[in-house]
């Protein structure tokens, strides 16, 4: 997937959305985290985005070497998924040198990260900064 079949905000009706997965960082019960979804899908549908499938870490830390991760990881393989869908970067890590890992990670399989602090550009550790992080 290009840069240009991603980025489409006033999405029109014809136009293919790209598959998605959110990644919830969250001990929520079951329900709460239905809703924390359906909340992420109706912001990332209208820009290309559809979070077909949810991984949700429940792990205490924050650390990139938790197990949780190494869950999520293997998901992704198990998927045709082309985006990763997070409500903040905080959700997967407040380390920068961990954030970097986690992204070098995504996008070495050919994924998009897509943050909504952001919006619908594929963010980079460049972005980290700027999200407190």
């Amino acid at each position: 997937m290009n840069k240009a079949d991603f980025n489409v905000v006033d999405n029109n009706d014809t136009q293919e959305l790209a598959k998605g997965i959110a990644f919830l960082k969250s001990r929520r019960a079951v329900a709460n985290l239905s809703l924390m979804l359906d909340e992420m899908n109706a912001k990332t549908i209208p820009n290309g985005v559809d979070i077909r499938f949810a991984y949700c870490d429940r792990s205490r830390t924050a650390d990139y070497d938790r197990g949780d991760l190494d869950g999520f990881f293997a998901m992704l393989e198990e998927y045709d998924i082309e985006v990763v869908v997070v409500r903040s970067l905080n959700d997967i890590t407040d380390d920068i040198l961990d954030l970097e890992e986690f992204v070098k990670t995504i996008t070495d399989k050919g994924l998009w990260l897509y943050s909504l602090e952001v919006g619908p550009v594929p963010i980079t550790v460049s972005h980290a900064e700027d999200f407190g992080c």
